[in-house]
């Protein structure tokens, strides 16, 4: 609700690109040190559980802005702690709700059951920013947070009725770890191909919304063009990943997320932004899916939390890169050289899918439907 409402709303009470470039990066910055807290809790406690702690920040955010503690035109504080508040909800939410999906299904599924999960991600983001942009025009930032508000209970409300079947698989598998996150070698290239693909994500949401504003261009479009087609795209790519492997899928991804990118060069429309996003939405879902079904492969019910965890530091840092980093890039030469540096990260991101040598296949007997052993597809 607020990637695109929120930049809007500061950059109309006066605050200038670079600042609230600032702003928006902290709750990335913010996920970062969360998420290695977050993910030692998964493997400890269970998913369900850090998910419910992961809305209340993120409930608590939403309220802060609706009763306006905090002001897109006010003190800075109150801001940024509402963008903290919103990075602890994604670092425990996202890694959470991806720790779920092996205890349910089996092996042969799991690809296309990650992206199914995934899409759940891909209809709120559809659907937010126009909406957004909507109540933003017709009433305040706080009207945007009041729905926000409304939506995050909801939301709080149906965690209760999950089944406990993976915090049981998670209390066996796990006895005394500790809180630390745990570490596999094999997850370094998915973490590694994830961090340099999303950098791009942080110039465009940092930047792109003051540009195509300027420019007279409708950005919440973009935005929605890159979910649907992502939505539409996520489970065949899951499915894909599943049965043929993640390298060339990968590598299909980003060219074309390049060539996507290689639009917002030129002077912002909104059926180029429409077109953009199409290409940036179809890109990462032939990405992200492979992504997460590799470290769902090479992890176990013991530190699966761990591996989605820093998958979530990984596209963290990538995002407070492309938009804390990029500021004072952005602030003296502008938008341009801030995404070719994005584009750069995502070329180097299909050397390492194309130069990395998949480990073998494993056998998780953790995972499967209602705890049954699941085969594992190709890594």
């Amino acid at each position: 609700a607020f990637i695109a409402s929120l930049p809007l709303a500061m950059l109309d009470a006066g605050r200038g690109d670079a600042e609230i470039g600032a702003i928006m990066g902290t709750a990335a910055l913010m996920q970062i040190v969360a998420a290695f807290v977050s993910g030692g809790l998964i493997d400890r406690f269970g998913g369900r559980v850090v998910f419910l702690g992961g809305s209340l920040a993120f409930l608590a955010g939403a309220v802060a802005l609706a009763l306006g503690l905090a002001e897109p035109g006010g003190a800075l504080a109150p801001l940024v702690a509402v963008r903290l508040l919103q990075g602890i909800g994604i670092a425990a939410c996202l890694p959470a709700a991806m720790t779920l999906v092996p205890a349910l299904v089996s092996g042969p599924r799991l690809g296309a059951a990650l992206a199914f999960v995934g899409m759940a991600a891909n209809i709120s983001l559809a659907a937010s920013p126009p909406l957004s942009l909507w109540l933003l025009d017709a009433g305040s930032i706080r009207l945007v947070a009041a729905v926000t508000v409304v939506s995050v209970l909801a939301g709080i409300g149906l965690i209760g009725t999950f089944r406990l079947v993976e915090e049981q698989l998670v209390a066996r598998a796990t006895g005394g770890r500790t809180f630390r996150p745990a570490w596999r070698s094999t997850w370094a290239a998915p973490l590694a191909i994830a961090l340099l693909f999303v950098g791009h994500w942080g110039v465009v949401t940092g930047y792109l919304p003051q540009r195509a504003e300027a420019a007279g261009a409708d950005v919440g479009l973009f935005f929605t063009a890159d979910a649907v087609a992502l939505l539409l795209l996520r489970v065949p790519g899951g499915y894909l990943a599943g049965r043929v492997g993640s390298r060339w899928l990968v590598v299909g991804g980003i060219s074309v997320t390049l060539a996507s990118l290689t639009l917002l060069f030129l002077p912002p429309t909104t059926p180029l932004l429409i077109l953009s996003g199409l290409g940036t939405g179809a890109g990462g879902a032939l990405v992200l899916p492979p992504l997460a079904l590799d470290l769902t492969n090479r992890s176990d019910a013991a530190d699966r939390g761990s591996a989605f965890a820093l998958y979530s530091v990984a596209f963290s840092l990538a995002i407070a890169l492309g938009s804390l980093g990029a500021a004072p890039l952005v602030a003296l030469f502008g938008f341009e050289p801030a995404l070719l540096i994005g584009v750069v990260a995502c070329g180097l991101a299909a050397l390492v899918a194309l130069l990395e040598r998949p480990p073998a296949r494993r056998h998780d007997p953790a995972a499967g439907s209602l705890g049954r052993p699941a085969e594992v597809g190709p890594a």
